[in-house]
């Protein structure tokens, strides 16, 4: 709080809502440490999301302005641009790109309810972090799959929108494992 010259009120706050997450815990005469996210919380994570992220995409597909699709093709079209530019903050500028694509959908569906509940574990800072052990054709993949969802927005079918952020997300999940477990042996 000192060094960003705030009250300690809003720090208190904010570490509570990362205790509450389950991304800090407070340890008595210690303060706040961060909680490693062992294999088993990744795996729930993706999970959650395999579970709650199709469903908003296919409720999306009914409820999505055009805008908000115009908007996600915008996204996805920066995220494409940024996947072949040489620039040295391109990963970063891709897994910007991906979250606000995820959260714009999210908006898409129109409940507040599906958002809250989704929202927070596309923050999750290693899952955020994924796209920099993606190499350049994995991108394409997240890429394409992004346009398949778009492709089922503007068809207005939720099974084919469901289905397509399913197989988006079963994807990943399968990246992000083989990773994980290459650097643990």
């Amino acid at each position: 709080a000192k060094e960003m010259s705030v009250s300690r009120t809003p720090v208190r706050g904010a570490i509570q809502l990362l205790v509450k997450d389950g991304l800090v815990k407070n340890e008595e005469n210690k303060g706040a440490q961060i909680v490693g996210l062992t294999d088993r919380d990744l795996r729930e994570i993706f999970e959650l999301r395999m579970m709650l992220e199709p469903y908003v995409a296919a409720v999306a597909a009914e409820h999505a302005t055009e805008d908000e699709i115009n908007m996600l093709t915008q996204l996805n079209e920066d995220m494409l641009r940024a996947i072949r530019s040489n620039k040295s903050d391109r990963i970063k500028q891709v897994q910007s790109l991906n979250n606000q694509f995820h959260h714009v959908l999210c908006q898409a569906a129109h409940s507040g309810r599906l958002t809250s509940l989704v929202e927070k574990y596309l923050d999750i800072p290693v899952i955020i972090g994924s796209f920099y052990f993606y190499d350049k054709n994995d991108m394409l993949k997240s890429y394409q799959a992004h346009r398949e969802v778009i492709e089922a927005l503007k068809a207005r079918n939720s099974v084919y929108a469901e289905s397509a952020m399913r197989l988006h997300l079963v994807a990943s999940q399968a990246l992000f494992s083989a990773h994980r477990s290459s650097r643990s042996t």
